[in-house]
């Protein structure tokens, strides 16, 4: 299983992500900090997550190569605690 922090800041970013998520073989699931779920595959999932402080992309195969426009890099991310 893979799994990455991501971002979809706007509508077209959902309808790119969508459009590639799709074509992943297996369960694509989007997720938050408070475990609540829905289909990474679902245009209307992929826009529920506007919502969200923080989106989590799980899968059931890597899926690094294909979704690394959207993955967030955790070392330029701000320390929380600051």
């Amino acid at each position: 299983m893979s799994r990455y922090r991501i971002r979809l800041d706007t509508m077209a970013d959902v309808n790119r992500f969508v459009g590639i998520a799709t074509k992943i073989p297996g369960k694509l699931i989007l997720t938050d900090d408070e475990n609540f779920t829905v289909n990474g595959k679902s245009l209307l999932g992929a826009m529920y997550t506007f919502e969200w402080d923080q989106i989590i992309c799980e899968a059931e195969s890597e899926i690094y190569l294909k979704i690394k426009d959207f993955i967030i890099d955790e070392s330029e991310m701000p320390d929380e605690r600051s």
